[in-house]
């Protein structure tokens, strides 16, 4: 069964929330790969980039984004 999933991200002052889709049984895979965003957001230089990154490494996990 297909389920949504949410991520509030943040880089500098900028916020957002994604929303992706995902197997309902990979919660804790959607919460390992949330955990591992500082990660990312230490090697980009701006919102718009960080943004992407967020996105690419959600779907290489299995979640599709989604819009809301």
């Amino acid at each position: 069964m297909k389920k949504s999933f949410i991520a509030n991200i943040s880089f500098g002052t900028w916020k957002n929330q994604i929303w992706f889709m995902g197997d309902s049984e990979n919660a804790a895979a959607f919460e390992k790969a949330k955990k591992s965003l500082s990660v990312i957001g230490a090697d980009c230089t701006n919102a718009s980039d960080f943004f992407n990154r967020v996105c690419t490494h959600f779907e290489s996990h299995g979640f599709l984004r989604i819009q809301k």
